[in-house]
C-alpha cells in the first residue's frame, strides 16, 4: 500500500463512522413501521440471495427502550471499528514501509494501542490486562491529550466517548498525513 492508498483507506474508515452515527439519527421513526413484514436481500458472489426478515429490527426500533439499546450497541460497534481499523491500517503501512519506529515513538501510540484493545476485545470497555511489553519496560501509564490510562485501571470500565474516538482517529490520520512518507 502506498501513502495515498493509506490516506484513502483512513478517509473511508472516517466516512463509515460518520455515516453510521448519522444513519441512526436520519431515519424517522415512522419509517420503521413500514419495514415490518419486509425483507432485505444479500446476494452472494454465486448469485444466491440470503433474505432476512426486517420485522424484528422494525419492532426494536419502534420501542424507545429497545431502540436506545440497539443504537448504543451499533454505535459501540462503530467505535470499535474506527479505533481498530485506524490503528491497524497505520500499523500495517508503517511495517510495510519501515516506519514503525516513527509510529511507536509518537507520544500517544501506546494509549491508542491500549484503547483499541479496551474497546475491541472481549468485554468491550474493560481494561483487562496491562500490556506485557509495557510492564517489562516499567511503563505504568500512557497518555493522550488530557486522558491517562494506568495500571490501577486494570479490571475497570474505561469510558471512552465517541467524541474522543473521533478525535483520536483524527490525530492518527493527521500523523499519517503529515509525518509518514
Amino acid at each position: 500500500m502506498n501513502k495515498n492508498e493509506l490516506l484513502s483507506k483512513l478517509e473511508n474508515v472516517l466516512n463509515n463512522y460518520i455515516f453510521g452515527i448519522a444513519a441512526s439519527r436520519l431515519v424517522p421513526d415512522h419509517v420503521w413501521e413500514t419495514t415490518k413484514g419486509k425483507t432485505a436481500g444479500f446476494e452472494s458472489p454465486s448469485g444466491d440471495t440470503l433474505t432476512v426478515d426486517l420485522s424484528a429490527l422494525a419492532s426494536n426500533m419502534a420501542n424507545p427502550k429497545d431502540k436506545k439499546i440497539l443504537v448504543e450497541e451499533f454505535e459501540n460497534c462503530l467505535k470499535r471499528a474506527i479505533m481498530r481499523e485506524g490503528h491497524e491500517l497505520i500499523l500495517q503501512y508503517c511495517e510495510e514501509t519501515g516506519q514503525f519506529d516513527k509510529y511507536e515513538s509518537v507520544s500517544w501510540f501506546q494509549f491508542s494501542r491500549i484503547i483499541r484493545n479496551v474497546v475491541s476485545h472481549k468485554q468491550g470497555g474493560v481494561l483487562r490486562v496491562w500490556p506485557r511489553d509495557l510492564t517489562k519496560k516499567n511503563v505504568t501509564s500512557v497518555s493522550w491529550r488530557n486522558r491517562t490510562l494506568d495500571t490501577s485501571l486494570v479490571g475497570k470500565d474505561i469510558q471512552f466517548t465517541h467524541n474522543e474516538a473521533l478525535q483520536l482517529f483524527i490525530d492518527q490520520r493527521e500523523f499519517a498525513k503529515n509525518i509518514l512518507v
